[in-house]
C-alpha cells in the first residue's frame, strides 16, 4: 500500500464507519433490485470489509502515531469538518512546516501500519454510475 491509498483510506474513512454499523444481516427486508450489487455474493454484504477498514485503521492510528500525529490526522481527515494544513498550524499555534512534516511522518507511519488491508479487501463497490444521466438498471445476464 502507497501513501495515496493511505490517503484515499483516511478521506473515506467516515463513511466506512458509517457502512459498517449500518451492514444488517436481516434477511426478511426485500431491497429493490437495484441494490443487489452492493452484495459481495448473494448472502453477504461488504460488512466483513467495512468493518475490517474501520478496524484496522482506527487501530493503526491509536496505537501506532504519537500524539502530535494523531491530532493532524484527525484534524485532517476524520473530524467532521477537516482542516487544511495551514488551518491546523494555526489552531495548534505550529509553524506550518512542523505540522506538515508530522503529516508526512504520519502518513508513512500508517502506510507500514496498513499493509495487511489486501486490495481485494479495500475495494468497496462504487455506485457513481447510478447518477450519471441516462443511466438505467439492467438485469444481470
Amino acid at each position: 500500500m502507497d501513501s495515496n491509498q493511505v490517503i484515499e483510506l483516511l478521506k473515506n474513512f467516515r463513511s466506512y464507519d458509517y457502512a459498517a454499523n449500518n451492514c444488517h444481516r436481516d434477511e426478511s427486508i426485500i431491497l429493490p433490485k437495484v441494490y443487489s450489487e452492493r452484495r459481495r455474493n448473494n448472502n453477504s454484504w461488504d460488512e466483513y470489509r467495512y468493518n475490517r477498514i474501520v478496524n484496522i485503521v482506527k487501530g493503526a492510528i491509536e496505537e501506532v502515531l504519537n500524539d502530535d500525529h494523531r491530532t493532524v490526522i484527525m484534524r485532517k481527515y476524520l473530524d467532521r469538518n477537516t482542516l487544511t494544513l495551514n488551518e491546523i498550524a494555526t489552531v495548534l499555534h505550529k509553524d506550518r512546516t512542523t505540522v506538515g512534516r508530522w503529516h508526512t511522518e504520519a502518513i508513512k507511519r500508517l502506510t507500514i501500519a496498513l499493509q495487511p488491508l489486501t486490495e481485494d479487501e479495500r475495494e468497496i463497490n462504487n455506485f457513481d454510475h447510478m447518477f450519471e444521466h441516462g443511466w438505467e438498471y439492467k438485469e444481470p445476464a
